[in-house]
């Protein structure tokens, strides 16, 4: 680890650059003490991509000692079209699957290999035979500009680094180097100006889930604060904690749990959250926004990618303590997979007024909602007690709008709006360009849906 950078981390960068400046992509690479992945091999333009494992969770029913798999992981940078060809040891592709769906893009499978054209920087997964398992997730992100550089620079170069608990200063920058395995965590408390960047990971594995619950990026109290182009693997716990912050851009952070409560990124009692270009796969809620002792308001997260194998997508809740949480927006979501519970939720389990909340251009490529202990909910709004709620009180949801939601396969989910009673109510819910399987939905006779109080009026209406 480095404070200043230095000649050889100059060096090394300017060879980066100028290898990326003659080729179209540029593997990343890993440390020796990282396994390679036993499951599949990558190559890129024929040059060979480092490919290691971390785990998944195939399970559907939350414990805390669940039993998880593994699932391959390749990084590289991406400036113009390339060739990508992906081997499977053992298997004989059938057929294959390059997701988002949205890339366009048409596999070959041909052997035990699968090839295809990737135009530019994307977060995909390859799928094959059918199956969820063993499926690669390829992050091919945009080359770097620069790397930072200044006495508040924390660089963490190619290799392992055992590093505990960092803490960041006001003005301070934490780099992860392409190549980097940071193992520890990141915290800041009440600090301003504060940076994290890399193309390098956070891999969280070596910690015990309960024994050492650490949070690999955990920010309280602060404000003006970047979080930029890392991928976190195998987090202990939560894995970005965002509370009481405001002033935050989250961009370009790719994430992949498989233990207990491995929530991707959670925005806790902040303002003005902006959360852009992410890739999130966890064993718990993907993106969600709680108000634990303080108010939320102006958050957003846009053009992200998830998977998700246990829990919600986009979640509102349960921790809902504010007085007001409002102004929240999900657009432009991709959710390649929905295993367990609601896509687009807010349970409102506590006092909280939430209000102005929309989801919109909400794709979901595969949904299978409803397995193991988990609900076939689409769209889920509820102001109801639950075992996280601390308020003697119930609050309200208001001014809620579902445009763009579009289920392209698997089972057709229900929809549920349930108010505990006539004083802590749901209104003005606008469904606009619902499309299931193919199927525009224009009145609720087209769906299933659970609504309490039972009411078809002004207050909740579907439009096409």
């Amino acid at each position: 680890m480095k404070r200043n950078g230095g000649f050889a981390l100059a060096l090394l960068l300017g060879l980066a650059i100028a290898t990326a400046a003659s080729a179209a992509a540029v593997p990343f690479p890993m440390p020796d003490a990282l396994p390679r992945s036993a499951v599949c091999t990558v190559r890129v333009d024929g040059v060979d991509v480092p490919v290691i494992d971390t785990a998944v969770n195939h399970s559907r029913i939350w414990t805390s000692r669940p039993v998880t798999a593994t699932a391959p992981v390749a990084l590289m940078a991406v400036e113009d079209a390339c060739e990508v060809a992906v081997t499977f040891h053992g298997r004989n592709v059938q057929s294959a699957v390059v997701r988002p769906l949205s890339l366009g893009i048409a596999p070959q499978g041909r052997g035990d290999t699968v090839r295809f054209t990737l135009d530019g920087p994307a977060q995909l997964t390859v799928e094959i035979n059918g199956t969820q398992e063993g499926a690669l997730h390829l992050f091919a992100q945009p080359p770097e500009e620069s790397a930072p550089t200044g006495n508040n620079v924390i660089v963490y170069g190619a290799g392992v680094h055992d590093v505990g608990t960092v803490p960041l200063q006001s003005g301070q920058t934490a780099y992860l180097a392409a190549g980097a395995v940071v193992r520890g965590q990141f915290v800041a408390d009440g600090a301003e100006n504060v940076t994290i960047t890399g193309r390098g990971i956070i891999d969280g594995s070596t910690f015990d889930r309960w024994a050492q619950t650490t949070v690999p990026i955990d920010l309280r109290n602060c404000r003006n604060v970047s979080v930029d182009g890392i991928t976190i693997l195998d987090p202990a716990a939560w894995t970005l904690n965002l509370y009481k912050c405001s002033d935050v851009a989250v961009e370009g952070v790719n994430i992949i749990g498989a233990r207990s409560n491995s929530d991707g990124i959670t925005v806790q009692s902040c303002q003005r959250v902006a959360v852009r270009g992410c890739f999130v796969r966890g064993w718990d809620d993907n993106l969600v926004v709680k108000g634990y002792d303080g108010d939320a308001r102006d958050i957003s997260f846009t053009g992200c990618v998830l998977w998700t194998d246990l829990a919600q997508s986009c979640e509102v809740g349960y921790e809902t303590r504010a007085d007001v949480m409002e102004n929240i927006t999900f657009e432009n979501i991709t959710v390649l997979h929905a295993n367990h519970k609601p896509v687009c939720s807010i349970h409102n389990s506590d006092s909280a007024l939430v209000q102005n909340v929309t989801f919109r251009n909400i794709t979901v490529e595969d949904c299978n909602l409803g397995q193991g202990d988990g609900a076939e909910f689409l769209l889920d709004l509820t102001t109801t007690k639950s075992q996280w709620s601390k308020t003697s009180e119930r609050g309200n949801i208001r001014d809620v709008r579902f445009e763009n939601i579009t289920v392209l396969s698997g089972k057709v989910p229900a929809v549920r709006f349930f108010a505990i009673n006539k004083d802590h109510t749901i209104d003005g819910v606008t469904i606009q360009n619902l499309t299931l399987m193919g199927r525009k939905v224009t009145g609720f006779d087209q769906l299933r849906y659970t609504f309490s109080p039972r009411k078809l009026g002004p207050d909740i209406v579907i439009k096409p």
